[in-house]
């Protein structure tokens, strides 16, 4: 399953006349660089372009958020005379057709009023943490999550896979639920002539495979550290990257690993361009935006047959089991090996990332905005019979 083609955004006649104000919670909005926070970021004045007589109200846990969200109006591109910032302790106060929670779950919910979630996935419910000092951790996100499934007008979520998680851990019917696929960050693409640089600074040699994403058990980096032994007995100079971050150090690693934590926009773009292939070996993924990143700078991926995976990557990348390490050094060797393959994954890679579009998602999530209103107008008239 793939987003349409990018296009400029249609601006529909009704948009012209209609006002439509959207209140989003975003108390994480200041902290949350990345991620969610990311996917909020160049949502926002998407779908300001998209609707002119949209109006944002923007919630914000203290005053002290709320001033510097205040601040970045115009690094996010949103005319002040388009948003207000207020403190969430006001939200039962607020007249909006639309509370939007960007990051998960609908905390704290509006008493009344339609709801709309953006459930990127439901990991916390699907992979509990199993060690007995989590149990209070893992109850309160199963109660955040079942929550927010009763309160929920609609919920969108990032992938079918996704949407199929929600249905199974949640029980929300499939008529309550809209997929809209992400895509690549749109960030500035600085000369090519600054990744020798970069990689020299970071203290990485080419080649090399790039992992990016958190330790965090669902990533598997574990797979990839199984397999590279055996790349390395055929290839003594191949290294593995490890970016994202990390906890601890790093004093044990063998000599075939470099890790460099958190990185730049600049330095990650310089990383994939300069990879010989990306490396996503997770278990378990809502979207996978790091493969659609690396894509769209043209370079090739080898992934998990898993999850979300094979819906973001599509016939562009090579595969390999969730605990087949055998096949995944397999993988390298050949992209190491065989220019020509290398080179056809490159390509692959930019055409894949090219069916994605930002201005699509923000089309969608817009749709799904709308189309949440008119059912609680709906239930409103059939309430007031």
């Amino acid at each position: 399953m793939t987003a349409p083609a990018s296009g400029a955004p249609v601006v529909r006649q009704s948009d012209q006349r209609e006002p439509f104000v959207l209140a989003v919670e975003t108390s994480r909005l200041v902290h949350d660089v990345r991620g969610i926070g990311r996917y909020v970021r160049v949502l926002l004045p998407k779908l300001l372009t998209l609707h002119p007589g949209l109006r944002l109200i923007l919630f914000a846990r203290r005053p002290a958020d709320a001033q510097t969200i205040g601040r970045m109006l115009p690094e996010l591109g949103i005319p002040a005379n388009r948003a207000t910032v207020r403190l969430r302790s006001a939200m039962n106060d607020t007249e909006a057709d639309v509370f939007w929670y960007p990051w998960n779950v609908a905390v704290p919910a509006p008493r009344r009023g339609v709801v709309v979630v953006t459930m990127h996935d439901v990991a916390p419910l699907a992979l509990p943490d199993r060690r007995w000092w989590k149990a209070l951790k893992n109850r309160r996100w199963r109660k955040r999550y079942d929550a927010t499934a009763r309160r929920a007008t609609l919920i969108v979520t990032d992938s079918a896979f996704s949407a199929a998680e929600i249905r199974r851990t949640l029980g929300v019917p499939a008529d309550r639920i809209r997929v809209v696929l992400l895509a690549a960050d749109e960030v500035e693409v600085p000369d090519a002539a600054r990744d020798a640089e970069a990689l020299s600074r970071l203290g990485v040699r080419t080649p090399f495979f790039l992992v990016v994403g958190a330790a965090d058990r669902r990533k598997n980096i574990a797979l990839v550290e199984r397999a590279m032994p055996s790349v390395m007995d055929s290839h003594p100079g191949a290294t593995l990257v490890l970016a994202g971050p990390r906890r601890g150090g790093d004093a044990a690693a063998p000599s075939w690993r470099r890790t460099v934590g958190y990185v730049s926009d600049e330095d990650l773009v310089s990383l994939y361009r300069s990879t010989r292939a990306l490396i996503a070996p997770s278990s378990y993924e809502g979207f996978g935006l790091p493969v659609l990143e690396a894509m769209q700078l043209g370079a090739p991926v080898v992934c998990t047959r898993a999850s979300s995976l094979p819906e973001v990557a599509g016939d562009a990348a090579l595969y390999v089991g969730a605990d087949d390490a055998a096949g995944l050094a397999d993988a390298a060797k050949r992209l190491l090996d065989d220019e020509a393959l290398h080179a056809s994954m490159r390509s692959a890679s930019l055409a894949q990332s090219a069916r994605f579009s930002w201005d699509a998602t923000a089309r969608q999530t817009l749709a799904a905005f709308e189309e949440a209103a008119a059912i609680g107008r709906a239930n409103a008239a059939a309430g007031a019979r």
